[in-house]
């Protein structure tokens, strides 16, 4: 069943993203990805404040950088697709009426920082806000723990680390394409609402791959994927509410045989993660996202 080669990568390098209401299952252990750095309330909070607490100063030189705060505002799953047990496709409302509608009601505020916004030389802190004022395009930051992570500035395709073999054949026609030039965020182990689901999912390798609407003064995010390793064990304990009904997450994954020769653009799901103590059995994910630019205000 497992349709995509096994990737390499290791588990001790890796950072766990643990903030608001979403997050309430067991986190994973707290680390820090490599060439980054996991801050606490009294780091994250002072940097992410200088989007409301920065003054003007005049100087002879060039201007300092200034803070861009970005809140996702779309989210699509495009790969895997889920499937019920009488193989019925529950993948788009999964989309629509968990991670659309929590984002339209303000229920889900995930908001990518760069404090020092300088496109040659970015790092971001990927976080979750308290709530958000769409109408006035304002977050209250939340006090929990933020993941800070590099970004690189690719200008050569591609731009996309994901290798597209684990992928189905309708997802790689489906999935953002960002073009150079993009930014790629360094790898890490972060925790992940999945809008229905009843805890976050917790992801290995977890990158975020982007396009600036205007690389100079960027007002969104656009071109987005958020990929990253889902283990069975993770999918395992989560659990997945569509219209009313309760699904067990890697269920959905796991599609019946039955299955998957009715859908064989789309299945089978199932991957392989090299991780240090041999292959771990999962699959990997991939979202398209974008996101606008938004301000952020003091609790």
């Amino acid at each position: 069943m497992t349709r995509g080669r096994t990737i390499h990568g290791s588990f001790a390098l890796g950072a766990a993203l643990v903030a608001g209401g979403c997050f309430h299952d067991e986190p994973p252990q707290l680390g820090c990805a490599a060439m980054s750095v996991c801050s606490t309330t009294s780091t994250s909070t002072s940097a992410m404040e200088g989007e409301t607490t920065s003054t003007s100063s005049s100087t002879t030189g060039s201007p300092l950088p200034e803070p861009r705060t970005f809140r996702i505002d779309s989210l699509r799953l495009v790969d895997p697709h889920l499937f019920s047990d009488i193989c019925f496709d529950v993948t788009g409302l999964v989309n629509m009426v968990g991670l659309a509608q929590q984002l339209d009601d303000g229920e889900l505020n995930l908001i990518l920082h760069f404090e020092d916004f300088d496109p040659d030389d970015l790092a971001a802190v990927l976080g979750e806000a308290m709530s958000c004022d769409l109408t006035a395009q304002t977050c209250v930051q939340d006090e929990g723990v933020n993941l800070q992570l590099p970004v690189e500035r690719v200008t050569e395709a591609p731009c996309l680390e994901l290798d597209p073999a684990v992928l189905a054949e309708d997802a790689v026609k489906a999935l953002y394409s960002p073009e150079p030039t993009c930014f790629r965020t360094g790898a890490a182990e972060l925790a992940l609402p999945l809008g229905a689901a009843t805890a976050p999912i917790n992801l290995l390798h977890t990158q975020v791959t982007f396009n600036f609407d205007d690389i100079d003064d960027p007002q969104a995010i656009q071109r987005g994927v958020i990929s990253g390793f889902l283990t069975r064990a993770s999918a395992e304990s989560a659990d997945v509410e569509v219209s009313g009904s309760t699904y067990n997450l890697w269920t959905l994954v796991h599609a019946t045989d039955e299955c998957v020769m009715q859908h064989p653009k789309l299945l089978p799901s199932v991957d392989e993660f090299a991780g240090p103590n041999g292959p771990v059995e999962g699959v990997w994910l991939a979202f398209n996202a974008t996101a606008s630019r938004i301000a952020l205000v003091p609790p």
